[in-house]
């Protein structure tokens, strides 16, 4: 894993261009695929107050559910996502193949695994790890919940797991539901260095060694990217936070870049800086 870890704050008015419920989930699987690509360790959906505010609402929990979606893994799909009109699409998802969705159905002692909490008693919970019976887990959780757990114990009467999540290998990514403001939902992350994304900013290749040396510096750094509409217009400056306005895509030959491709594209510069 990188020493550092990067959030990036969607707008809710991402999908206000796209009323085909298709093509809205298709471009939420390109977020949700470069967040795991690139090892995103939180996404931000945040409130750019450019939709009614019910139309901004739904948008926000659309999007929400589609990544929550992408990010569990397929064993425990069924039980955490019920059979709704929004996620009728998810078949066109790519999947992460991320370390956190594995593919074997015998997982063995000291793996790490999602689980879906099915139910509890006095002793503890019972908890769904994609295996042919339920594990068990010594302690009182919220059930029809996912934690991260590690198998501490694997014998034909019993699967004994604790929470617990590696530290060492990338385990997806967090999403998180802002009806707040940009500069407010930031506040949720507190990050050291936030960077907004605009086509008005600093040319990446003009900044490039300054830039870098502070993505080294900084542990907790925050992307912000603006929605269909306009770039970023919320004023981010604070002094708990260093932040500059970068452009990512210099030169661009379009006359705008969609949030999605700017995902991308700016995700992928981070990356070779962070080597």
């Amino acid at each position: 894993m990188y020493k550092d870890e990067f959030s990036v704050f969607i707008p809710n008015s991402f999908l206000s261009e796209s009323k085909d419920i298709k093509v809205r989930t298709y471009k939420v699987g390109i977020i949700g695929r470069a967040l795991a690509v690139y090892q995103v360790k939180n996404v931000v959906i945040y409130n750019d107050n450019k939709l009614p505010e019910n139309e901004g609402k739904e948008d926000a929990e659309f999007i929400a559910e589609v990544l929550n979606y992408m990010n569990t893994p397929q064993y425990l799909r069924k039980r955490a996502f019920p059979i709704k009109p929004e996620l009728k699409h998810v078949g066109i998802l790519p999947p992460l193949r991320t370390p956190h969705h594995p593919t074997d159905k015998n997982p063995k002692v000291n793996d790490f695994r999602y689980g879906f909490t099915v139910k509890r008693n006095n002793k503890g919970t019972f908890v769904d790890i994609g295996m042919d019976k339920l594990a068990f887990c010594k302690e009182q959780l919220t059930v029809n919940k996912i934690f991260s757990f590690k198998i501490t114990k694997i014998a034909k009467k019993e699967v004994i797991v604790t929470p617990d999540e590696p530290d060492d290998i990338y385990w997806g990514y967090n999403v998180i539901l802002s009806n707040k403001s940009l500069k407010n939902s930031l506040k949720l992350i507190n990050p050291d260095f936030v960077v907004e994304t605009t086509r008005y900013g600093d040319s990446i290749n003009s900044i490039f060694d300054e830039l870098r040396s502070k993505v080294e510096e900084y542990r907790n750094i925050a992307i912000l990217f603006g929605g269909p509409y306009s770039s970023i217009e919320d004023d981010v400056s604070s002094s708990n936070w260093e932040s500059i306005k970068l452009n990512t895509i210099p030169n661009q030959g379009t006359e705008t870049v969609r949030t999605e491709e700017a995902v991308v594209a700016t995700l992928s510069l981070f990356n070779f800086m962070r080597f």
